[in-house]
């Protein structure tokens, strides 16, 4: 067998680093948009080509053989480097392109953002779709360095990968909100009196205002815990509910179902909202153009 015909493909290249880095074959096939058997089938490829059995079952988890490792190690930055290139040198005309591009971003970014960008990528890219998939500070910054995302949106804290580039867009505070028939939260008595609803993906009774009132030997009462800022035009009129949410998440629900806003007696940090991208991504001109698209179509919706 000439020895050409068992080097890998670009896709089964893919495959292998999806496959050590998820250590998990199922995951791995999801990151490519794979089946289960075809993921299966790669692997089983995979191994014949190295020659090793690259995963070994321990238990419940896939471990690296060694030579998966040093494999890893050779093939995972050449094969970046390689996807990078070829994007900076394919032109991009949105008009007619039909790639589609990823997000990741926080609930309060996709609610409030979301409607003036599709907007846009249907009037200026008629033929690309959008993945927006909802994260948080926690999961945004792996799904960045593993590629299932190009671009990371919303608050990121400061566990981003080393190659990621990061903006800052927009500096944001905090507010209440609450049914206008109910009093005034005035104070910080009032306001821990109060039945407060958290918003949160983990399913947390515990937030960052929690964090900070225990700090000042206070507490507050957090009787609902919802996954979506869009549930809480359901959750707050007609009831005494309170919460606190980022600004411009508070503004957009305000005048969406009609609810008064005050500023917190006490709330967390002013929060950076940024966007962040690989840096394999930088000179693709498609990324390019949409990262353009998604800084201008927040600063423009949510002024600094």
């Amino acid at each position: 067998m000439n020895p050409a015909d068992r080097l890998p493909d670009l896709n089964l290249l893919r495959l292998f680093v999806a496959l050590v880095e998820e250590r998990h074959v199922t995951r791995a096939g999801e990151r490519l948009f794979l089946s289960q058997p075809a993921a299966s089938g790669g692997l089983k490829r995979l191994r014949e080509i190295f020659q090793d059995p690259l995963l070994v079952r321990e238990g419940q988890e896939l471990r690296l053989t060694s030579r998966a490792q040093d494999l890893h190690a050779v093939i995972a930055p050449r094969l970046a480097a390689l996807t990078a290139g070829i994007a900076a040198a394919t032109p991009f005309e949105p008009s007619r392109d039909a790639r589609s591009f990823r997000i990741g971003c926080s609930d309060a970014v996709g609610f409030a953002i979301l409607p003036p960008l599709m907007a846009r990528l249907r009037q200026e890219a008629p033929l690309c779709g959008l993945a927006i998939r909802i994260g948080d500070f926690r999961t945004l910054p792996g799904w960045l360095a593993h590629g299932e995302i190009d671009l990371a949106l919303g608050y990121l804290g400061d566990e981003l990968p080393a190659n990621a580039r990061i903006r800052v867009l927009r500096h944001s505070g905090w507010l209440i909100l609450r049914d206008p028939a109910t009093p005034s939260v005035a104070g910080i008595d009032a306001y821990c009196a109060r039945p407060h609803v958290l918003v949160t993906p983990r399913g947390d009774m515990s937030g960052f205002v929690d964090a900070v009132l225990r700090q000042q030997g206070r507490s507050r009462r957090v009787v609902l815990s919802i996954s979506s800022f869009g549930l809480l035009s359901a959750a707050l009129p007609g009831t005494d509910l309170v919460t606190t949410v980022p600004d411009f998440v508070g503004q957009r629900l305000a005048a969406r179902a009609g609810l008064a806003t005050e500023v917190p007696p006490v709330a967390p940090d002013i929060i950076a909202n940024s966007i962040a991208w690989s840096d394999s991504q930088d000179r693709d001109p498609a990324e390019r153009w949409f990262r353009q698209l998604v800084i201008e179509t927040f600063e423009g919706t949510f002024p600094r």
